[in-house]
């Protein structure tokens, strides 16, 4: 029967064969790459092909002053408080929401310009529209009323259309 110091002897040896074993794969594995330069923060030179590289190399070597921790703006007063901020965002949303509704409300648009155009001609050309002489008054209101009932639009809708 094995006693408690040589199990733990074993466990020991065991793990620190795994590690081993695991050292010497990584050290295999980076074997083929240049350590230096995988675990380096250097960026590396500027390809001389690069249009930019001029400028790039100059802007690298300027000496540009850090900024400071007294640099960093105030905390800006005279703003509106949040609550207010999500009030005016919520009355927002609800007025988008009606406007959508009265925009789907509205019946679609004609896609068939031929069939629309030759309908309008027909309107056009049942009606003549061609107005009364200027020293008519009379004649001049009753055409001015004539078209404008012809020309009413159509009924708002009494609800909104569902939302699609």
């Amino acid at each position: 029967m094995f006693a408690v110091p040589d199990l733990l002897r074993r466990v020991r040896l065991g793990a620190c064969a795994s590690a081993a074993a695991a050292l010497a794969v990584a050290g295999l594995v980076t074997g083929c790459s240049d350590l230096t330069e995988v675990l380096s923060l250097d960026p590396g030179g500027v390809s001389p092909t690069s249009p930019v590289a001029r400028q790039a190399v100059a802007a690298s070597r300027a000496n540009f002053r850090a900024p400071r921790l007294a640099d960093i703006p105030a905390v800006p007063t005279g703003l509106a408080p949040a609550a207010d901020i999500k009030s005016s965002v919520v009355r927002l949303m609800g007025d988008r929401r009606s406007l959508n509704d009265l925009i789907f409300a509205l019946p679609p648009a004609p896609t068939d310009t031929d069939r629309f155009l030759a309908g309008s001609r027909d309107v056009l050309n049942a009606r003549a529209l061609t107005p009364p002489p200027d020293n008519q008054p009379a004649l001049t209101e009753a055409f001015a009323s004539e078209t404008r009932t012809a020309i009413q639009p159509p009924p708002a809708p009494k609800e909104p259309a569902p939302r699609r």
